[in-house]
């Protein structure tokens, strides 16, 4: 069967695999899908498969598998930093523009808004850090859970190839690439964070070393639209740099913004 033919038979599928899915997320036994995910992982950049063999659980790491699949051949030029990369990065040329261009966004923010100012993590975010996050954040577990049951229902499902390996793994594949996740997670797949580049930056109000507005999904209405600190930091960012590109709309945050060095074009 060839790919073309299959992705049209995994689109019949889907009603039975959403029904079947709902038995699954009760019990689901995940053996069957390990060789899956190893046969597919194998044909990725080689720092994919040590990835997700420190993810906790077969649904975290199903979710990153998805975002790896996704990425396509960009995968190596977005993956983040090592260490040597990062330390190569701090009091470099590179690191002292972004300073610049943050340290412009800041002064504006806090000469509109006396009291108050932005609080910026100038650390790149390892890849180390991404995957601590990634194995504790609540929407990744949410997600996570919500794809194992689904790829558990189509690998239980009649028309499923499990006696064609090679079938079987890129039914997988295109299941997972098309899976849109819900809840969309809220952090990138460990290695594909901007942050791992530094091409991303979190802001912070403060003030008098009090945080009036994190970077928590669950204080946007609250702690950004109603009080009308998502506007006012998008008009300190719009105002004194066009380096940056935001606010972050899916999943929104509002204090997340797209960074691009001299010589990256601004859309």
């Amino acid at each position: 069967m060839t790919t073309r033919v299959w992705i049209a038979t995994i689109a019949t599928l889907l009603p039975a695999v959403a029904e079947v899915a709902l038995v699954w997320a009760v019990a689901p036994d995940t053996a069957p899908l390990q060789p899956y995910v190893e046969s597919i992982s194998a044909t990725l950049d080689p720092r994919v498969p040590q990835t997700l063999a420190r993810l906790d659980g077969p649904g975290r790491q199903l979710l990153a598998l998805r975002s790896y699949l996704r990425s396509g051949s960009r995968l190596p030029e977005r993956w983040s930093w090592t260490q040597a990369q990062i330390d190569a990065f701090e009091g470099s040329p590179e690191q002292r523009d972004l300073q610049r261009e943050v340290d412009r966004i800041r002064t504006a923010f806090s000469a509109a808004n006396p009291g108050f100012e932005l609080y910026v993590n100038s650390q790149v975010r390892s890849l180390d850090v991404q995957i601590e996050h990634w194995n504790r954040n609540e929407s990744v577990q949410a997600a996570a859970n919500e794809i194992l049951a689904a790829a558990q229902a189509l690998i239980a499902s009649p028309g499923f190839p499990a006696d064609r390996p090679v079938q079987a793994r890129q039914a997988l594949a295109t299941f997972l690439s098309r899976h849109r996740p819900v809840p969309t997670p809220t952090i990138a797949a460990p290695g594909l964070s901007l942050h791992g580049q530094m091409r991303a930056i979190d802001f912070q109000v403060h003030q008098g070393g009090r945080v009036v507005a994190g970077p928590s999904t669950a204080s946007i209405a609250t702690d950004w639209a109603a009080t009308g600190w998502a506007a006012k930091l998008d008009a300190a960012v719009r105002e004194a740099s066009d380096r940056f590109v935001g606010p972050q709309a899916t999943p929104p945050a509002p204090w997340h913004y797209s960074y691009l060095p001299p010589g990256d074009s601004v859309d």
